[in-house]
């Protein structure tokens, strides 16, 4: 009797250890899906989230376009977050405490997980031409909430590196001469700029933007790759006798005509390295400052200090510099746009990457540079969000 109840408390203690670890596994796993894995420049997959409903993306259906603004604003200090960010009540209060207290006015929101909700089923089914634009409820909200403290809000839109649209329409992608899909050097997936269905997208989703009463529609990647193999890249969708610089002047002068009825200033990030004028780097990218000027209200050269290569202007560390490479690059883009009316907005380095002196020093260091440069307006980018280090006001 005694060894039949010790092997009856045995299984029942062995079935409830066994209960009790596959109860830990699983809060480890909720706990572990619910940390961000976002890295640099990735674009995030939307998250919805339950912290409160007005955050979360409830609505998918369109709904009416709203009236022009009567006021066009463009961006002028500010900071950038990602769509995982803005659909966060916690992460929100955080932002805006930052705005707050570092005297700030601008955000820049990534929409592209948020508008291909909408977008990307008549892209794969090639209808395109058929979608009818319209406002959608979550950007509304959104932007009507930050609108009410004061805030310009900005749509950040990534355009030909786009991984969801390539895995949806493969044969508007960038190709090796092997067939395979090229990659760059994050093994990220690039649409062909010369396609008309992969401009047509963009375009329809800064239209969206617009509709959905943003301030700023802001492109960035709006160029050709550079990284890996793209030397050797194929262009299946070419249009004879137009550059690269030709086809991005095309979008841009196609995609202003289109949002103009909305009142709504129109952006471009743009390679800090262009701003040195290197006839290679345009051809390369396909990215002319005084070209694409004419198209633009905004123009947001990236001149973070860390991403010029070493013995660049004659420093043996750049990422060290952030007072000379914010001046002379903001020094020589008003040169170039001399005589246009584009405003320009760079984008500052709020993240350390090469930087041994990085700090709240370091982000002085580079507004100064704007300002003595002859622009006080500035975006700074932490691809985290996380913005502790500006300096308070």
């Amino acid at each position: 009797m005694d060894r039949e109840r010790i092997i009856k408390y045995s299984l029942a203690g062995f079935v409830s250890v066994i209960i009790l670890s596959f109860l830990v596994f699983l809060a480890i796993k909720v706990q572990f899906n619910n940390i961000p894995t976002h890295k640099l420049e990735e674009i995030p997959k939307t998250i919805i989230t339950s912290e409160v409903k007005s955050g979360s993306i409830d609505k998918l259906a369109l709904c009416e376009i709203l009236p022009p603004r009567s006021v066009k604003r463009t961006s002028h200090q500010g900071i950038y977050i990602t769509a995982s960010t803005a659909q966060s009540k916690v992460r929100m209060e955080y932002i805006k405490r930052i705005m707050k207290s570092r005297g700030l006015d601008t955000i820049v929101v990534d929409i592209n997980s948020i508008v291909e909700r909408v977008l990307l089923p008549y892209a794969k089914e090639k209808r395109l031409k058929e979608f009818k634009v319209g406002a959608l409820p979550w950007l509304v909200r959104f932007t009507e909430d930050l609108h009410k403290e004061g805030y310009i809000v900005t749509a950040r839109i990534v355009m030909f590196k786009d991984d969801h649209l390539v895995i949806a329409r493969p044969d508007i992608s960038i190709r090796l001469p092997n067939g395979h899909e090229y990659r760059d050097h994050k093994w990220g997936r690039w649409v062909d700029p010369y396609s008309e269905d992969g401009r047509l997208y963009k375009e329809l989703m800064a239209e969206v933007a617009a509709a959905s009463g943003v301030d700023e529609v802001q492109f960035d990647y709006i160029r050709f790759p550079a990284e890996g193999k793209a030397k050797s890249a194929v262009f299946a969708h070419k249009i004879e006798g137009m550059t690269r610089v030709d086809i991005i002047s095309k979008f841009l002068a196609d995609v202003r005509e289109r949002v103009s009825k909305y009142n709504v200033s129109m952006g471009l990030d743009i390679f800090g390295v262009t701003a040195w004028q290197s006839r290679v780097d345009i051809d390369l990218l396909g990215q002319d400052l005084k070209k694409f000027a004419k198209y633009l209200d905004v123009l947001s050269p990236m001149l973070y200090p860390s991403h010029f290569h070493r013995g660049y202007d004659g420093f043996a560390n750049p990422g060290s510099e952030p007072y000379h490479f914010m001046n002379s690059g903001v020094k020589r883009s008003l040169s170039i746009l001399s005589g246009e009316a584009t405003k320009l907005v760079p984008w500052i380095q709020g993240f350390n990457l090469s930087s041994p002196n990085y700090g709240s020093s370091y982000i002085t260091a580079q507004i100064k540079g704007c300002k003595d440069g002859g622009t006080d307006s500035f975006l700074i980018w932490n691809a985290r969000n996380n913005y502790d280090v500006v300096p308070i006001k």
